[in-house]
C-alpha cells in the first residue's frame, strides 16, 4: 500500500469526489436506512454547506481519495451554545479497506489545530441513535449528549453532541436532564422520518420545549 497523506482538501479533489466517497463509505448504513443528511447532498451543496469559513480534510493514497472529514464554522443559537463560535464536525468517511489505520484521528488533529487557530469555543457533531459505537467514542473524547432530534426523511433519530473547549458551564446532571427531556419530547412528537404523530401533540411539545429552553 502506498503512503497515505492527510491534508486540507487540495483544489484538484472536487466536491463531487467528496460526495462519491461519502456514498461509497456509508453504503451499508444507507441500505439500512441510516442516512446522514450530507450523503443526500450534491457536490455543490456540500461546498455551500461547509462555507468559506469551514474546512474539508482528506486522506490520499497516491491520487486516490480514501478518507475525508469536514468542519463547519458558525455561531450557536441553542441553550448549550447560544452566542458561541462553534465548529461542527461533519462528513466523516473512510473507505472500508483503509479503516483501522488511524486516518480519522489524523484528520481530526488537523481539524483541532484549525479550530484552535480560529477561536472556536465549542466542537459539535451528531450521529444516528443506533450508532452506539460512535456515541461511546464521542463520550470518551469528552463530548456530551445535548439534544435529540428527528432526522428528516430518514428511518432514525439522531443524537447531537457538544464539547466545550474552554470549560463546561453546566453540571453533568443538568446536561443529562436536558438531553433526557429532549429525547422524550422528540419521541412523543415524532415518528422516525420527522413525521408528526398529531398536531395537538406537536403544539404541546413545542410549548414545553420553549418553556425549558430546549430549542
Amino acid at each position: 500500500m502506498e503512503d497515505i497523506k492527510v491534508m486540507v482538501k487540495p483544489d484538484w479533489v472536487s466536491w463531487d469526489d467528496i460526495h462519491e466517497l461519502l456514498l461509497s463509505a456509508h453504503k451499508k448504513n444507507i441500505e439500512k436506512g441510516v442516512v446522514m443528511n450530507t450523503t443526500t447532498m450534491s457536490g455543490a451543496e456540500l461546498k455551500e454547506y461547509i462555507g468559506d469559513q469551514g474546512r474539508c480534510f482528506v486522506a490520499l493514497c497516491g491520487n486516490k481519495l480514501v478518507g475525508t472529514t469536514s468542519v463547519k464554522i458558525c455561531v450557536g443559537d441553542r441553550w448549550y451554545d447560544k452566542g458561541k463560535k462553534i465548529a461542527k464536525g461533519t462528513m466523516s468517511a473512510i473507505l472500508k479497506q483503509y479503516q483501522g489505520l488511524g486516518l480519522l484521528e489524523e484528520m481530526n488533529e488537523l481539524r483541532d489545530k484549525f479550530v484552535e487557530e480560529n477561536g472556536v469555543e465549542m466542537l459539535e457533531c451528531d450521529t444516528a441513535e443506533e450508532n452506539v459505537m460512535m456515541r461511546k467514542i464521542l463520550a470518551k473524547k469528552g463530548f456530551k449528549e445535548v439534544r435529540f432530534f428527528p432526522a428528516k426523511h430518514q428511518k432514525h433519530f439522531s443524537v447531537y453532541f457538544a464539547k466545550w473547549l474552554k470549560g463546561c458551564p453546566y453540571s453533568d446532571k443538568f446536561i443529562k436532564r436536558k438531553f433526557a427531556l429532549s429525547r422524550l419530547l422528540t419521541k412523543v412528537q415524532y415518528k422516525p422520518g420527522k413525521v408528526e404523530r398529531s398536531r395537538i401533540l406537536s403544539i404541546v411539545c413545542n410549548g414545553i420545549n420553549r418553556a425549558f429552553r430546549l430549542v
